[in-house]
């Protein structure tokens, strides 16, 4: 339906704006849903419904002639015809001889603001089958899906600025709905140099080419759009993407980076997937036949009669970056109690914490066995 309360009264305000004469705005079903005066909204205008069976203007030019209609005042009733069908009827109130060059203005400016909605709605509709394209391209599973997603949407006029950044805008889904969205989308357009897709309700992308990416500056430009419309959101910044081939990648990593932040740094709105790849790697071994294999070096530590002792000095060793002063320090033990600790560690697991190699798998195996067994994490939020 082409007619909406929201047009329509925009429609009112226009035109009433110009005449200073009362303007109805009539459905194809002949009920006022838009006028000037509020107490007509929702009648029945039988004059509205005898223009549009006829398709014709009809002027009612008295009373007399009014009272052969319910609903209806003396005024000029014009239909707009959209695609062979009378969309709808602009009913200007007054005296048709008074009124005359006034309800042109009006019919006027009806027509130019359907035509602003219909192109609208193209364009739209465009753009959404540009973003179903998209969307297919990135979820493709094999090489021959994503080259037939990639053909059809260079096919549809999309072109990728290469190299590129992604964006993802995640939106709460007790806040969708389609116009606030629809000027979040409105406005995010309107910033240089970037595309914007709608990957579904609660995903925005933009692609912003790197050569207009610097730091990250545009973030307070999204926040203050988003602000406006949203109380809560989170934004994923992906890395950046030479080829058409690694966009998809990217969008991916933006994605990830947002699930894996909320989840790991919940009082954080915006995350940087450069800043958080080491956390994300941790989210998909958790997901991995491997997570048992690193949760079991935990497991051999506290075998130890001092296992737990053990395990909270291996987390604040890594929480310093493996450096033995500072963690000593921070025990308040002696350095050489720190490295008989350390060799305890080794001798149960066959790790060494001083080797980097084997620190990057007791610091996988660490984070695996908090996540099974949560406790406040130092050395992860250093990470962060």
């Amino acid at each position: 339906m082409l007619l909406t309360e929201k047009l329509a009264n925009d429609i009112v305000t226009r035109a009433m704006g110009i005449i200073h004469h009362n303007v109805n705005v009539i459905n194809s079903q002949g009920v006022i849903i838009a006028s000037g005066e509020k107490k007509r909204i929702g009648e029945t205008h039988e004059a509205a419904v005898e223009v549009i069976r006829c398709g014709k203007r009809i002027t009612i030019y008295n009373e007399n002639e009014a009272r052969a209609y319910s609903n209806v005042a003396p005024g000029i009733n014009h239909p707009i015809v959209v695609a062979d069908k009378v969309e709808l009827v602009i009913g200007v109130s007054g005296d048709p001889v008074v009124i005359q060059r006034y309800a042109e203005l009006a019919i006027l400016t009806a027509e130019l603001l359907i035509q602003q909605e219909i192109e609208r709605r193209s364009i739209n509709w465009q753009h959404r089958l540009r973003d179903m394209l998209f969307v297919q391209f990135i979820e493709s599973t094999t090489p021959a899906q994503g080259r037939s997603a990639l053909l059809k949407l260079h096919n549809s006029g999309f072109a990728f600025t290469l190299p590129t950044i992604p964006v993802i805008i995640n939106i709460e889904a007790i806040q969708y709905r389609p116009e606030i969205l629809d000027t979040i989308i409105t406005e995010l357009s309107a910033m240089e140099k970037s595309d914007v897709l709608l990957l579904n309700s609660r995903e925005i992308l933009m692609l912003f080419p790197s050569t207009h990416y610097q730091n990250e500056s545009f973030i307070p430009s999204l926040h203050f759009i988003l602000d406006s419309q949203l109380s809560q959101y989170y934004i994923g910044v992906g890395v950046q993407a030479d080829t058409q081939e690694h966009v998809r990648d990217a969008v991916h990593f933006a994605r990830s980076v947002i699930e894996v932040g909320r989840l790991t740094v919940p009082d954080k709105q915006v995350f940087l997937f450069k800043e958080m790849a080491s956390l994300c790697l941790f989210n998909e071994l958790e997901n991995s036949y491997l997570f048992n294999f690193f949760l079991d070096i935990c497991h051999k530590i506290l075998l130890h009669d001092s296992g737990d002792i053990l395990l909270e000095t291996l987390e604040l060793f890594l929480s310093q970056n493996g450096e033995i002063g500072s963690t000593a320090q921070q025990l308040g033990i002696h350095r050489n109690t720190l490295s008989y600790r350390l060799q305890q560690i080794k001798k149960q697991t066959s790790l060494d914490p001083t080797r980097f190699t084997d620190l990057i798998q007791l610091s996988v195996a660490m984070h695996g066995y908090r996540r099974r067994y949560p406790k406040q994490q130092p050395w992860l939020d250093a990470l962060s």
